[in-house]
């Protein structure tokens, strides 16, 4: 292939994948428009939020479900091939910030929901990177506080939030203090506590590992595989049943 057919078919792929980008339908779309100085991220993001919360208005609910409340990290879990035995419903819904979690809270999580595992707090982290952890924790409890109290029965969950690619030495003590607060505070409103800032998610100086991610944010298969993992591990009505031993 001469070098300049190689070039154009370079920038083909290049205008496709921008394309899909500009359209949301690859991770990044904010992020172009943002530095093409078109900022209607947010627009995006309320359209996206409306057909979400109409989804959950029309979707049924199985009886005992696990629910998955979160953002996008929720969103994107296929809950189908990583517990396809267990009832579970996502509630997921990207880039939302914790005021808009709040919102929603109790009209995404089921009367009869038997557990919920909670991913909140990463959206507010990564907009507000000189902020002090303390109040996005303070939230986060209060949220809890909200669930023991109108869903008593539901077995609660808490995700750590997880790095990003490339963190600064700085970023990572953060999030690690944000973290810590959160287990605290999970643990004292009778919740489980699910660290997520830990190998082989998370590298050696505290950043999200490549080889687990799909982009800078968010998890592939790989990482999705060992979260679910982690996940069952706490919350038993998640794994699989042990294989049956056959007469003999």
């Amino acid at each position: 292939m001469s070098r300049n057919r190689l070039l154009a078919l370079l920038a083909l792929v290049a205008s496709a994948w921008l394309a899909a980008a500009w359209l949301d339908l690859v991770p990044g779309g904010w992020r172009l428009r943002r530095a093409l100085g078109r900022d209607d991220a947010r627009a995006s993001y309320e359209r996206h939020r409306a057909e979400r919360l109409a989804h959950f208005a029309g979707e049924t609910s199985p009886p005992g479900a696990v629910v998955f409340l979160g953002s996008s990290t929720m969103e994107r879990f296929d809950l189908a091939r990583w517990f396809p035995l267990a009832p579970t419903l996502n509630r997921g819904l990207g880039n939302e910030p914790i005021a808009d979690l709040e919102e929603r809270l109790l009209a995404s999580v089921p009367p009869d929901a038997r557990a919920l595992v909670l991913y909140a707090g990463s959206v507010d982290f990564r907009r507000s990177p000189s902020a002090s952890s303390d109040p996005l924790a303070d939230r986060i409890d209060a949220l809890l506080a909200r669930l023991v109290e109108q869903r008593p029965a539901c077995e609660l969950v808490v995700l750590g939030i997880l790095p990003e690619r490339s963190m600064t030495p700085d970023r990572v003590a953060a999030l690690a203090r944000l973290n810590a607060h959160l287990a605290e505070h999970a643990r004292a409103r009778g919740a489980s506590f699910v660290e997520t800032a830990r190998p082989p998610l998370a590298t050696d100086t505290g950043s999200l590992s490549e080889g687990f991610s799909c982009d800078p944010l968010h998890l592939a298969d790989e990482g999705y595989a060992v979260l679910a993992g982690w996940i069952a591990e706490v919350l038993p009505v998640l794994r699989p049943p042990p294989a049956s031993t056959p007469p003999r």
